[in-house]
């Protein structure tokens, strides 16, 4: 049997598996004698300092669950009800908390004073500080962690995306980041040193999902420097590539961090482009968006690197252009295709947000601070203890004593590791450290997991096959939820590829949740206080109550709305599985007639996505409401042409569009 892989064990075999030395991963944190013995088990660092290390290393924090000690659990909880108040500009409730977060921070933690600096520098923007004390305080926050700040050692250090954010800040204030530009204007060297920043970033091997939270910030922010002064023919063409590679990077992951932002500027740029070619106007074949957005995007292949860019000012860019190449792209025509789905998809997302009461704009980096799935140990081991009728007697027997059961499962105490470990087991959880769906402490297994669901995703069952096989070989069978989680996937798998039917796929769901609780627990469970399910068991009875087709269904849907409702007050359950799992719901529940339930869910879905700038789900809720009032017309005998049908389909098929999805386009074009 594997041995149990903790922090220190995953630490260690995912920094070794990317080739990342002790001094680049410790620098700015800790010693790498330090982290030396962090990696042999013998100093266990802090919740702060564990997300930071790993999220260096490529895996963050979010999407899995994470086991807290009661102290690391309240400033977790205080963190986040500081971003809160942030996002609401709250600020005297902003300070209130602060204030408690700083007397937390009696051993000097470097992450947590970076994170309360960053907030007060949040709120002094807010304030509208002065450029000279906002450089200051994102220059003291990035100090932190990120000892020196210049140009030439952006590409040798492992920044993560928090402290990407302070960079970027630091350096649209004003802050010295070391020669980039020579003597060239400071509006100039500001430009250039984000332009050598976004460079940096391309080449830091962070993975889609962090760049998407940063790259589009930086490339709004460059356009906006570049367009304090007249631009040329050529500039255009430039900031058109830089926009176009931040939103397709944002299409890609389905995100819409700064999206509102950039289209705006590049309906902005598009005019001004399009009023510079005016006097040399050529006849072109007219384009469609796909072959517009392509030709734009070629052009962001060939140009020069940005870290090329860099060596010039505004004045000398017309001796980086390439005459053959860029005037496939220089045509009325692409314009105004271009400008034309720009606009459509701005008016769209302007609309929904002002529907939904949010700001389309990007106010506040909060986004990048805030985590979901972190649970105080002591409220796990008693909430699963009583899902599964265990008395304390019987779950402590042989670990530990019932007085130190029960302090634990009031939070009165800190538990170690080997006393928690031993619970966890009891209960059918997993000791272990968790940042993927499986437990493993190998980067190359990692990546094959990652492989196979996305492959899924895509519906290459042949690859999917392929992968799956390579992994059943390589994580141990011995650790319940490597069964658990195999076995949820190679179902979906045989599902998909029509080798069994929902009945059998349904009967091998419950087989594999019971790898780790018995579908009765939860069924009889009925109190919220009784309820803890993993992600993985949350995941395995959602695709089992979508699949079941008997008299069971309705208590099935019914079971799912509550297990969600219970995650919901603690802020504990990741957006995207709230996402799956509602939208799920809404749906079933449109199909049984229940029209307004079913339209109040996806309403709901739609709100928290807009709020988290996730785009994926956004078209299909919009649908499903839609279908659900034009149904409850048809049954009230109300006059059906009074529901705007085309208006809400087009929203459709614009938000379908931007998601790359082009099934559901066509569907949505198909109904109009």
């Amino acid at each position: 049997m594997e041995s149990r892989i903790y922090f220190h064990d995953f630490l260690a075999g995912m920094r070794k598996g990317k080739g990342v030395n002790l001094e680049r991963l410790s620098s700015g944190l800790c010693s790498a004698e330090m982290l030396s013995r962090i990696e042999a088990g013998e100093r266990m660092p802090d919740k702060l300092m564990r997300d930071r290390l790993m999220e260096r290393l490529g895996f963050e924090n979010d999407g899995f669950e994470d086991y807290l000690q009661p102290e690391e659990y309240e400033v977790w909880q205080t963190q986040e009800k500081l971003l809160r108040a942030v996002e609401a500009k709250e600020t005297a409730e902003a300070e209130r908390l602060l204030g408690l977060l700083e007397q937390a921070d009696r051993k000097e933690n470097a992450v947590l004073s970076q994170f309360c600096l960053a907030m007060r520098a949040q709120l002094m923007q807010y304030q509208n500080a002065s450029e000279k004390e906002l450089r200051e305080a994102f220059g003291e926050a990035l100090s932190l962690t990120v000892p020196d700040v210049a140009a030439g050692c952006w590409d040798k250090g492992l920044l993560v995306v928090q402290e990407w954010n302070l960079l970027l800040e630091y350096i649209r204030y004003g802050g010295d980041v070391g020669c980039i530009a020579g003597n060239e204007s400071p509006g100039t060297c500001i430009a250039q040193a984000i332009e050598a920043l976004l460079a940096a970033m391309r080449s830091s091997g962070m993975d889609d999902y962090s760049y998407a939270k940063i790259c589009p910030k930086a490339a709004y922010y460059l356009c906006r420097e570049q367009m304090k002064r007249p631009l040329d023919a050529a500039a255009c063409r430039r900031l058109l590539r830089i926009c176009a590679e931040a939103v397709e990077n944002l299409r890609r992951c389905m995100r819409m961090y700064w999206l509102w932002e950039l289209l705006e500027t590049m309906e902005q740029i598009l005019e001004i482009y399009a009023g510079l070619l005016q006097a040399d106007s050529r006849k072109c074949t007219p384009a469609s968006f796909d072959l517009a957005w392509d030709r734009l995007r070629e052009e962001a292949a060939k140009a020069p690197a940005p870290v090329d860019m860099a060596e010039y000012g505004s004045k000398d860019l017309t001796a980086l252009q390439q005459p053959d190449g860029l005037r496939d792209f220089a045509n009325l025509e692409d314009l105004a295709v271009l400008a034309a789905q720009v606009r459509e998809w701005r008016i769209v997302l302007t609309g929904l947000y002002q529907e939904y009461g949010l700001p389309a704009k990007m106010e506040n980096f909060c986004y990048l601070y805030s985590q979901t799935q972190n649970y105080r140990i002591g409220d796990v081991v008693r909430k699963r203890r009583r899902m599964l009728g265990m008395s304390p007697q019987e779950l402590c027997e042989g670990i530990c004593s019932e007085k130190t059961l029960r302090r634990l499962e009031n939070n009165k105490m800190k538990t170690q590791r080997v006393i928690w470990g031993e619970l966890f087991s009891k209960l059918g959880l997993s000791p272990e450290y968790i940042r993927e769906g499986i437990v493993v402490k190998r980067y190359d297994v990692i990546n094959i997991y990652r492989r196979v669901k996305d492959a899924m995703n895509n519906y290459d069952m042949e690859k999917c096959h392929q992968l799956l096989q390579q992994l059943e070989e390589m994580v141990s069978m011995d650790i319940s939820i490597n069964r658990q989680e195999l076995k949820h996937m190679d179902c979906l798998y045989r599902f998909k590829k029509r080798e069994i039917a929902s009945d059998e796929c349904v009967n091998e769901l419950k087989n594999a949740l019971q790898y780790t609780v018995p579908l009765e627990s939860i069924l009889n469970a009925k109190d919220e206080s009784d309820v803890y399910l993993t992600h993985a068991e949350l995941g395995c009875l959602y695709s089992i109550a979508m699949k079941s087709r008997d008299e069971a269904e309705e208590f099935n849907i019914e079971l799912l709305q509550s297990v969600t409702r219970q995650c919901i007050p603690e802020y504990s359950i990741d957006i995207s599985l709230y996402e799956m799992i509602m939208s799920g719901v809404a749906s079933r529940l449109g199909n049984a007639g229940e029209y307004g339930k079913a339209t109040a869910i996806s309403m709901k879905i739609i709100q928290e996505s807009l709020g988290a700038r996730r785009m994926s789900i956004l078209h299909h809720c919009l649908y499903d409401v839609l279908w659900n009032w034009m149904e409850t017309a048809k049954k009230s005998t109300s006059v059906e042409s009074g529901i705007p049908v085309a208006q809400e389909l087009q929203k459709c098929v614009q938000l379908a569009r931007l998601c790359k999805e082009t099934f559901y386009e066509e569907f949505y074009s198909g109904k109009l």
